[in-house]
């Protein structure tokens, strides 16, 4: 796995800041449209699109997507901005995000579709505080790779 983002860190603090609740989330993504900030949070076994703003025209929510539901995962890079489509059933989530995060959130979510084994409740708080220590700046990115994937996947 490559490791995290400049983006992700930035968006989780973002997220944070707008009082949304990313406990146990592995990745978060932030852009805007039509002045809401709009969250692409990836957990072990799901994924969540969280507004503060207007969703879909609709106001602030947030919306759960079972990994079980994902069908496929494409990562598209444009020369300043790329994407992540996500197919859910026949519909497509698009994501707008910056070059290295839709690859990078692609490759992550199909590793949780097909494989990685979710974290346990008890790892959640752990992944949790581990994200908070990697976003403040006192883990580096290959460390917190290293602690994230031996929480996900503990060696035998």
């Amino acid at each position: 796995m490559n490791p995290v983002p400049d983006h992700c860190t930035r968006a989780l603090a973002k997220a944070q800041r707008n009082s949304v609740d990313t406990s146990g989330a592995l990745a978060v993504a932030h852009t805007r449209d039509g002045g809401a900030d709009l969250y692409l949070i990836v957990y072990p076994d799901r994924l969540e699109l969280a507004s503060t703003g207007t969703l879909m025209r609709a106001g602030a929510g947030r919306e759960r997507i079972p990994l079980t539901a994902v069908t496929s995962v494409t990562a598209h890079r444009g020369l300043l901005r790329s994407r992540i489509d996500i197919e859910t059933g026949g519909h497509t989530v698009s994501f707008g995000t910056d070059r290295p995060t839709a690859p990078y959130l692609a490759d992550l979510i199909q590793q949780c579709r097909t494989g990685i084994p979710a974290a346990s409740p008890d790892n959640t708080a752990l992944l949790h505080h581990l994200t908070e220590l990697h976003a403040a700046g006192l883990l580096t990115d290959d460390e917190y790779t290293t602690k994230r994937d031996n929480l996900l996947n503990p060696p035998s």
